[in-house]
């Protein structure tokens, strides 16, 4: 008898942010994803420093519900916060944040976590904070594909007064400037809640503006999913991937959108390479003007969990 050895799977491992950046133009995320590259830094005028005072964010509040978690004393568990917050400001290589943009940053968790802190010791039990997850979208003789992710907080929520009361529920956390829309729609907080089971996710706003209320600058805003929604998202990403994303692999043609390259008045940063003339151009101008960036992995460490 002849031994049929079958061929292993094709894996495909994407999270919100590549299937944003795919979705918003197949060429960019090939430079990105594929290749590696970022813009060189003698290249950027500026560093985007919402991102930066945004990710100063996330380490400070990471630290914050790890020690509530544990149940340590509000006091320390704030300094320990912004302790760590000043930490990664003062290294130039994670930030280049001014004094006056780390200040308000520090002055925004502050106040953020004192706005919260009866409702956050006494209505939540923090199941996790910045946990790492993946799950198995969808799988044939020929192709997994792996949705990954990682979520700020997940917390069972149980506040007797209103009479609420929700388990693994996902958090956000979402630094801003100026108030914009809440969209449903979101590739990342869908992800969560069909990562987690869960219906409803909170996005945690917390406003860096200097002359709102803290009502105004603190908000945690909920958003719905129904198990038809989820299915619907489910099933339009799986076609997306099986469709377009698999060709683009299969043929290693990463197509360009135009209509992409300036979004929200904001030039993509790939765009001098699809602006140049020929192929050789391109290599030229992406060895000379762009670094290796590392390999982005949500992941990073999910083998390493208990």
């Amino acid at each position: 008898m002849i031994e049929i050895i079958p061929k292993p799977k094709l894996n495909i491992v994407l999270d919100a942010s590549k299937i944003d950046s795919f979705e918003t133009c197949p060429a960019k995320y090939n430079f990105r994803h594929n290749l590696n590259k970022i813009v060189a830094p003698r290249q950027l005028q500026t560093k985007r420093n919402a991102l930066d005072l945004g990710s100063l964010a996330h380490h400070g509040l990471e630290v914050y519900l790890k020690e509530l978690a544990i149940g340590t004393h509000y006091d320390h568990r704030i300094q320990k916060s912004l302790m760590k917050i000043r930490e990664l400001a003062s290294d130039p290589d994670i930030s280049n944040s001014s004094e006056d943009e780390v200040n308000e940053i520090l002055k925004a968790i502050e106040e953020s976590c004192d706005f919260w802190r009866s409702e956050d010791e006494n209505c939540l039990e923090i199941l996790a904070v910045e946990e790492v997850f993946a799950y198995e979208l969808f799988s044939d003789n020929d192709v997994r594909i792996i949705i990954s992710g990682k979520i700020d907080l997940i917390v069972n929520y149980n506040s007797i007064g209103r009479g609420a009361s929700y388990k693994s529920l996902p958090f956000d956390h979402k630094t801003f400037t100026r108030e914009s829309a809440l969209l449903r729609k979101s590739n990342q907080f869908i992800n969560y809640c069909n990562a987690v089971k869960s219906n409803y996710l909170i996005v945690n706003r917390i406003g860096l503006q200097k002359t709102k209320t803290a009502e105004e600058r603190f908000k945690r805003l909920p958003l719905s999913y129904d198990p038809d929604y989820i299915k619907s998202w489910r099933d339009n990403l799986t076609r997306m991937i099986l469709n377009e994303y698999l060709t683009c692999v299969a043929q290693n043609e990463w197509v360009e959108k135009p209509t992409s390259c300036n979004k929200f008045n904001r030039l993509c940063e790939y765009y001098p390479i699809c602006d140049s003339s020929g192929e050789d151009s391109k290599i030229i101008k992406l060895e000379t003007e762009y670094i290796d960036a590392p390999i982005w992995d949500v992941t990073e460490g999910l083998n390493n969990k208990d």
